[in-house]
Formats: C-alpha cells, structure tokens, sequence
C-alpha cells in the first residue's frame, strides 16, 4: 500500500473507532436514565436547563446552601439537579485546554466525551406533581412521598465536585414546599 492511502485507511479506522465509542457512552446513559424511568412510575429525566426567565407565575426555583443543586417547581412538575452556577464551573472545568496531547486518536476521543458529558451535565429529574402525595422538609432536606408509600429523599448524601453538597435553607425549602402542596392543591380534579 502506498502511504496516502494507508492514512485514509488509519483515518477511517480512528474515525470509527470515535464512532463506536461514542455509541457505547451513548448507550451506556441511555440505559441509565431508561433504568431510572422504568423504576420510578412517570419520574423522567429532562436534559435541556429551565432558565429563570422561563419560570411563570407561581413557579419557583430554590438552590441548596452553597448553590451546587437547585429545585424548580415549573408547572405541574418538579425538577432536581445541578444549579446552573455548578453547570457552568463543570463545563468551564471541561473547556479549558489539556496539558495532554490532544491530537490523533487519544484527543479525538477526548472530545467526543467531553461533548457527550457536557450535553448532559444540566440533566434534571422530572417529578411530576401530581405523582407526589407528599412532601416536607427533614434535616436539610425535601423528601417527596410516592403514592405508593415509597420516599426520595432529594439531594441527601449527594457529593458535588468531591464534597458533600449542604441542605436547603429551612425558610427556601417551606417556601418550595408550600408552592408544591398549593399547585397539587390547584391541579388535582374537583371532588363531587
């Protein structure tokens, strides 16, 4: 073989080689959040962020102690993840420039996780309100009561960037709650 054509061949190989990479992780989360669907009644996960501005009247979005995690009521749903705040540190974290080599096969890898990680950092899950018969707040953190007698427990033991993330402010976690118990209220049908 003449050496053009044995870069093409290499070039081919590298470039699926990324592919089927790519494909891996990309399954690897797809199975992830399916498995947490499918144990969790009509909890979902939902990748796109909520901005503050996209926040309606009555909706509210509250930040643990030291704003690494957020809780959103939007709608008739509530979402639990990482504060835009921690987001941007992450992918600022991710963007900046390796003292690696970064070129060939290893740095095209590189890129293709990071971009995959970055798509998903700003994951939230999604509760749906009307899934919840309950809520409180407990030792810094809000526990949702699942109808069928289940708990989750939001944010308790969670470690953020290597630390132990801190409870929400009691006064934020009431405020959050009582938002939580007046939509449920509001949404749930009429009795005869």
């Amino acid at each position: 073989m003449e050496l053009e054509t044995r870069r093409w061949v290499s070039r081919l190989v590298q470039a699926g080689l990324i592919v089927v990479i790519v494909l891996f992780i990309g399954s690897f989360f797809w199975k992830r959040s399916a498995r947490v669907v499918r144990g969790a009644g009509s909890v979902r996960v939902q990748r796109e962020t909520v901005a503050p501005e996209a926040l309606g009247p009555g909706d509210i979005q509250i930040f643990n102690s030291d704003s690494t995690v957020d809780l959103i009521l939007k709608g008739n749903q509530v979402l639990a993840g990482l504060s835009p705040k921690m987001v941007a540190k992450i992918r600022g974290e991710m963007d900046k420039p390796s003292t690696k080599d970064t070129s060939g096969l290893g740095g095209m890898i590189e890129q293709a996780v990071k971009k995959t990680v970055s798509s998903a950092i700003g994951t939230h899950v999604v509760y749906p309100v009307s899934e919840i018969r309950d809520i409180r707040y407990e030792d810094g953190s809000i526990i949702i009561e699942k109808p069928n007698g289940g708990e989750t427990r939001l944010f308790s033991n969670t470690k953020v960037d290597k630390n132990e993330t801190k409870g929400f402010p009691e006064a934020d976690a009431q405020r959050f709650i009582a938002a939580v118990k007046a939509r449920k209220m509001f949404a749930s049908p009429a009795s005869p």
